[in-house]
């Protein structure tokens, strides 16, 4: 997210062959959902077309707030990584002048007329519409109320669902807890975010590393 830029920073999804050929046919690799941060309670048993957890780090929710066109603005999200470390999936609030839009991020291979459905716990979903589509992401955007706050603050799990080429579900679960504290609470600079983000990427990088030194260990005791 980059609050010089006029609108809201999109999550950069990944992208490539592999990517686009899971989604295509929805195979379990795409969507791995990470597990919670080790504060949650264990998530509950995954939605159709939702894979099993990994062990990636998923980050946390956050709210960076900062002047975008000289008027201040705040953005509260949170991100789905796949197991790679690499963003799948997008869930902003953008609070601006009164306003309050939502704003999802999802994989460039969506079924288009449908947008992108949030279901929080056994709640009616909402529907949200697509706006664009880039060759890195397709991004949903529409205006939201108390009620759907009060929905997210009240909530547990939050599932985002795009649909495929094939019409089948894609679905990306957000965990709720610590949502309240952070929407409710002052935010942090855009600076703070970075260095955040930074952090994050140096944890996956560290556990890819070590990843790797435990395969070679292996083989090389296969090969004994």
């Amino acid at each position: 997210m980059t609050f010089m830029r006029k609108r809201s920073g999109p999550v950069g999804l990944a992208t490539g062959a592999a990517l686009a050929a899971a989604l295509l046919g929805w195979a379990p690799a795409f969507a791995q959902d990470a597990e919670a941060p080790a504060a949650e309670a264990p998530a509950a048993e995954a939605a159709p077309g939702t894979a099993a957890p990994s062990s990636v780090p998923q980050p946390d929710w956050t709210k960076v707030c900062g002047t975008v066109n000289e008027k201040e603005e705040c953005h509260t999200e949170r991100r789905r990584l796949a197991a790679t470390g690499q963003p799948i999936a997008q869930f902003m609030i953008i609070e601006r002048e009164g306003k309050r839009l939502v704003q999802i991020a999802v994989p460039p291979v969506a079924l288009i007329q449908p947008g992108v459905q949030i279901k929080i716990d056994d709640g009616e979903p909402t529907g949200v519409k697509y706006v664009v589509c880039t060759p890195n992401e397709c991004l949903a955007l529409g205006e939201i109320n108390d009620d759907f706050i009060e929905r997210l603050k009240q909530g547990g799990t939050m599932l985002i669902s795009m649909l495929n080429p094939q019409g089948k579900p894609v679905n990306f679960d957000l965990s709720l807890v610590g949502f309240t504290a952070i929407y409710d609470g002052p935010g942090i600079t855009q600076a703070e975010a970075q260095a955040n983000s930074q952090r994050l990427q140096e944890e996956l990088e560290r556990r890819a590393e070590a990843a790797k030194q435990q395969l070679l260990e292996a083989q090389q005791s296969g090969t004994q």
